[in-house]
């Protein structure tokens, strides 16, 4: 699906200050309940800002960074991506060292829905 990340994810939340402090976006293909931290989400970084990209259907973790670029807040949302629709799954605000754990049981239910 051809989409613009920026403006998908600022109509989902108009307050969010878009990569004001840096960020990314990667797909989750899988779980490695063996580490702890962001590693435990498997999946390939892929381009998003304010411009165009084809994004095939699955999940995707953004991370927008905001304030201090020396040490900004790190807030981390699950989105599918699936029949041309974007949909938060979850989120965590300024996540801290396990906050991947967070998001694993609605990443197992969403696997089991696919």
């Amino acid at each position: 699906m051809l989409l613009n990340w920026e403006k998908e994810i600022t109509n989902i939340d108009p307050d969010i200050k878009f990569r004001s402090s840096g960020g990314w976006l990667k797909t989750v293909e899988k779980l490695d309940k063996t580490v702890t931290n962001g590693y435990s989400l498997v999946g390939e970084f892929v381009k998003a800002g304010d411009f165009e990209e084809e994004y095939p259907q699955g999940l995707y973790l953004d991370c927008n960074k905001e304030g201090n670029k020396k040490k900004p807040q790190q807030d981390f949302r699950l989105f599918r991506l699936k029949n041309g629709k974007i949909r938060l799954l979850d989120l965590v605000i300024d996540g801290k060292m396990s906050w991947a754990c967070e998001f694993w049981d609605v990443i197992e239910e969403e696997f089991e829905k696919l």
